[in-house]
């Protein structure tokens, strides 16, 4: 987007930005369901983000059904990293104290969605069931959603 895009924004604020806070909004919602609070579905988050960064480190792939195939693959065998993701890190990035965040990793740690110990940090290992709801279910809504509002951008720019 870049500058384009803030003009294009700052041009069409009020008739953009509200369906940009109901996506979020939506999808907060939805991400506060599924990992049991706000706090949760931030970390969870960090977490999500990390594991992504290192599978587009390791492919090319642009489409997302090829990225799914590989996070399911990569969630499967495991995967080698030089990264580590701390408590220190997604404190930084959620603002959530420290302590928070133990707890929360601790919680996902027991609803099978991550695994911790202090050498390799936190790292992303859903349970099978874990995994599908959130390549099955969570994301195709999360890519749907966007989709439906950079749609609402397109259409604006084509104005």
């Amino acid at each position: 987007m870049g500058t384009k895009g803030s003009e294009l924004l700052k041009n069409n604020f009020l008739s953009v930005w509200h369906h940009f806070l109901l996506f979020e909004i939506e999808r907060s919602k939805a991400a506060v369901k599924a990992w049991g609070n706000a706090n949760g579905y931030l970390v969870f988050q960090v977490i999500a983000w990390h594991y992504v960064v290192i599978l587009s480190a390791n492919s090319d792939t642009k489409f997302r059904d090829d990225a799914v195939q590989l996070w399911l693959k990569f969630s499967r065998s495991g995967f080698e990293t030089n990264t580590v993701l701390t408590y220190t890190l997604i404190s930084e990035l959620t603002s959530l104290s420290i302590e928070t965040v133990r707890r929360q990793v601790k919680k996902l740690q027991s609803n099978n969605w991550v695994s911790y110990s202090k050498k390799d940090g936190v790292k992303f290992n859903p349970s099978e069931v874990n995994n599908k709801f959130l390549t099955d279910n969570f994301n195709v809504s999360e890519v749907e959603n966007l989709g439906n509002f950079l749609d609402i951008i397109e259409k604006r720019r084509s104005n």
